[in-house]
């Protein structure tokens, strides 16, 4: 019998091929693999999860070709990558992998015997748990005169089963075809994989299969849970063994930091097996986020994020360790294993998050739930009282644009030491800030719910002075609405100018609430709906 004979690519021709591939898009990635000097070669080469991602980027029913040539451990990884929702087997998702890769196949030998190999591969508990999804399966000895639901059904050539498929269109053609393609491959086989859906525990089934993807994952360089987390805790004292490599190459998706970074600077400065073992040490980095982060690693933004905050946890450690100097960090790369200098970078933004959290037990900025401090400050702690601590783009506005919710954004990861030093610097405000609202009088009572910020509680202390009542944040009759506003836009407070720049802060926080009434002038009697910089009572 002929065999397809894929001759493997010489190293510098790889590079090239997977460089160019790397920086193509879309329906370019295909043309690029298909135009190869061996197509066959190329796809072998590719990580299993950068393959899913090529083809994803093509579309599953343009990328068939692909799918017809990964190699049987890179079918069986593509399932494990795209049929699972985190530890659930979800068959709708299994099918059209196994559609696209029998596609042909009935007239074509070779792709028969390419999907053949591919079949061969995958996990018994695999099968059984699509075939459960897939099929009811009667045992006519035990029922001769059973009526199936529908008429989508198949003998077996023994006549002993009666196999039932429970979905129908496309779906049922690829559950169809596979079953179809068990019996032909191996009759007596098939018919005891048929059998065993009837006494098979789904369950144990669902296990064990989640033992071999668990397995497979790991080659990849997707660590167990307990693993991923434990690149999360504090540095060791003495640095430990490296953890294991994944073999894969990195691939494109996890290249090295930016020309220019330290990272890349102390990379250059490696010998080749160096580097080659950092390559793969920042692929186990990223995976590590990932699978600790709770990514689908289907998700290829979602990777791309992990894989960019994994080096910047690196090169901030890198920073800590060798001040900066390229020379230094190589060799501490050369002799330190990744996972410890992502550990330093990531204890550097635990110190920012130590701050914020010792804040937010103190009970002058609120909590949580109830932050005190005005955006983007209140957000700014809750963000860094994660268990993962996050950066707040928001603080790098101007701080005239600083108190409106909406502008505060959503937090991402650390990603430069800039990061680090405006949060730093943020933090050193909200402490200012809240020392200021307690000399003041403003600290909130533990709040549940919608708590006003600093700014509406001394806006509405100082519009209370000012109409000459106590400085107290009493809420302010309707009625006097716009004599309260009139009042606000008085001269400034002596208080916020002896408290230096958190003094100066409140005061923009002041122009800002004034200038949210402004924009809508209260009636003669007091309009209190919509009004949230002052508070009010009816």
């Amino acid at each position: 019998m002929a065999r397809d004979r894929t001759p493997p690519l010489g190293g510098a021709e790889l590079a090239s091929l997977r460089e160019r591939l790397g920086a193509a898009t879309g329906r370019q990635r295909l043309d690029l693999i298909l135009d190869a000097p061996s197509p066959a070669a190329l796809v072998a080469a590719l990580p299993a999860d950068e393959l899913l991602f090529t083809i994803r980027a093509i579309g599953l029913g343009d990328a068939v070709a692909l799918v017809q040539l990964a190699t049987p451990g890179q079918f069986r990884s593509l399932l494990d990558l795209d049929a699972w929702r985190r530890d659930r087997f979800a068959a709708e998702r299994a099918l059209p992998w196994l559609r696209a890769a029998r596609s042909g196949a009935a007239r074509d030998d070779r792709l028969a015997r390419r999907w053949g190999r591919q079949l061969r591969a995958l996990d018994r508990e695999l099968l059984l748990l699509l075939l459960r999804e897939t099929t009811v399966v009667h045992d006519l000895r035990d029922d001769p005169d059973v009526e199936p639901g529908t008429d989508r059904v198949l003998r077996t050539p023994g006549g002993e089963l009666l196999v039932e498929f429970t979905v129908d269109g496309l779906e049922y053609a690829a559950a169809r075809g596979l079953v179809e393609d068990l019996i032909a491959e191996e009759p007596f086989q098939a018919a005891r994989l048929l059998s065993a859906l009837r006494w098979e525990a789904p369950s144990e089934l669902e296990e064990e299969a989640l033992r071999w993807r668990a397995g497979r994952l790991a080659d990849l360089g997707y660590p167990p849970l307990e693993e991923a987390l434990s690149w999360y805790a504090r540095p060791p004292r003495q640095p430990g063994e490296p953890p294991g490599a994944p073999a894969r190459p990195p691939g494109d998706l996890l290249a090295l930091a930016a020309p220019g970074s330290l990272l890349a600077r102390a990379a250059a400065r490696l010998e080749p097996a160096d580097r080659e073992a950092l390559d793969l040490q920042l692929v186990a980095a990223a995976n590590a986020t990932l699978v600790a982060d709770g990514v689908d690693p289907i998700d290829e933004d979602r990777l791309r994020e992990a894989a960019r905050a994994a080096r910047a946890l690196v090169e901030l450690g890198l920073d800590r360790l060798a001040g900066g100097d390229a020379e230094r960090a190589a060799e501490l790369l050369a002799a330190t294993p990744v996972k410890r200098v992502f550990q330093e970078g990531f204890l550097r933004t635990l110190e920012l998050a130590w701050r914020a959290e010792r804040l937010l037990r103190s009970g002058t900025a609120g909590s949580r739930a109830t932050p005190f401090l005005d955006p983007p400050l209140g957000e700014l702690l809750v963000a860094l009282a994660r268990r993962r601590p996050r950066h707040l783009p928001a603080i790098d506005l101007p701080r005239g644009e600083w108190g409106a919710l909406a502008a505060a954004g959503e937090p991402r990861p650390f990603l430069s030491a800039a990061d680090l030093a405006s949060t730093a610097a943020a933090l050193d405000l909200a402490e200012g800030l809240a020392r200021l609202g307690a000399e003041l009088g403003l600290t909130p009572r533990q709040a549940t719910g919608v708590a006003p910020r600093l700014s509406t509680l001394y806006a509405t202390a100082l519009a209370n002075e000012r109409l000459g009542r106590p400085f107290a944040p009493t809420p302010i009759p309707a009625a006097e609405l716009a004599a309260a506003v009139e009042a606000l836009a008085r001269g400034g407070d002596r208080r916020l100018e002896r408290a230096g720049e958190a003094g100066a802060l409140l005061g923009l926080l002041l122009e800002a609430r004034l200038a949210e009434l402004r924009a809508a002038p209260p009636g003669p009697h007091g309009d209190p709906a919509g009004v949230t910089a002052l508070l009010l009572a009816p």
